[in-house]
C-alpha cells in the first residue's frame, strides 16, 4: 500500500543545537499551563514529535514540548551544554508558509471544540481525571457550570476558592442583569472572560488596548484586536 500523497513530512533525528524555536512564535503560554505540560512530559514522555521547516531548521510547531525537554534536559542554548539527541518531523516550507504554519498549528478557530457529554463519560464512567487530561479546577468549574459532580475532584486551596467566588458573583450578575431587561429583544449581547489572576488580566487589556480600570470592553475593540 502505497504512502498517501498528502503526507509531506519525513522523520529525521538532530540535535538540539541544529533547531531554533521560531523568533515570531506568537504564542505565549501560562505558568500553570506550562507546569501541566512537564508534569505530563515527566510523566508520559513526549508521544508527538518537533515539527521543523527543513529550509530553515526553524521550528513551526512544539515551541513549548522543546521548552519543557530542554529543562528536563538541562540543556544551555548558549553554551550547548548538555546538548541533546531528538527525533523530528521535517517539513518543507517557504518563507510565507512557514510563517502561515507557525501560527496555524495552534489556532483554535482551526481546531475543534470539546463534547462536554464526552468528557463527562470519560470522567465518571472511565475514570479518567480531568488534571490528566490538562484541565485545572477553573477549567472544569466554566464548563461544567460549578457541577458538583465534577468540582469536588479538586483539592480547592485559597486561589481556587477566590476564583470560584469570583466566577459566582460573574454568574450572580448575568442573572440579574438578563432579569433586569426582559421585554428588550435581547440581552444576549455580551459574554463573560473569566481570567486566572490578576497578570493575565492585565496583559489581555493590555493587547486590546484598553485601561487597566475599564470593566468593560467594546466589540469594537475586541473584534479589532483579533483581526490585528
Amino acid at each position: 500500500m502505497s504512502v498517501t500523497k498528502h503526507q509531506k513530512f519525513e522523520m529525521g533525528m538532530v540535535w538540539r543545537h541544529e533547531i531554533t524555536p521560531h523568533p515570531r512564535n506568537p504564542r505565549k503560554i501560562a505558568k500553570s499551563a506550562a507546569h501541566r505540560l512537564k508534569g505530563k512530559v515527566e510523566d508520559i514522555g513526549m508521544i508527538q514529535p518537533i515539527i521543523v521547516n527543513r529550509r530553515t531548521m526553524l521550528i513551526v510547531g512544539g515551541h513549548q514540548r522543546l521548552s519543557v525537554l530542554d529543562k528536563l534536559e538541562k540543556y544551555n542554548p548558549e553554551t550547548r551544554a548538555n546538548d541533546y539527541q531528538l527525533d523530528v518531523s521535517f517539513c518543507d516550507l517557504d518563507d510565507k508558509q512557514e510563517l502561515e504554519m507557525l501560527a496555524f498549528l495552534n489556532n483554535p478557530s482551526a481546531q475543534g471544540v470539546f463534547d462536554l457529554d464526552v468528557l463527562a463519560d470519560l470522567n465518571l464512567e472511565l475514570g479518567v481525571g480531568f488534571q490528566g487530561m490538562g484541565f485545572d479546577q477553573m477549567d472544569v468549574d466554566f464548563m461544567f457550570d460549578g457541577d458538583a459532580r465534577f468540582s469536588q475532584i479538586f483539592e480547592d486551596n485559597r486561589e481556587v476558592e477566590a476564583a470560584k467566588g469570583e466566577l459566582e458573583a460573574i454568574k450572580k450578575a448575568r442573572a440579574e442583569g438578563v432579569e433586569n431587561m426582559k421585554g428588550q429583544n435581547s440581552a444576549e449581547f455580551y459574554f463573560v472572560v473569566v481570567c486566572r489572576d490578576q497578570d493575565e488580566m492585565t496583559e489581555i487589556k493590555k493587547r486590546l488596548g484598553v485601561q487597566p480600570h475599564e470593566q468593560f470592553v467594546s466589540g469594537d475593540a475586541l473584534l479589532g484586536a483579533v483581526a490585528e
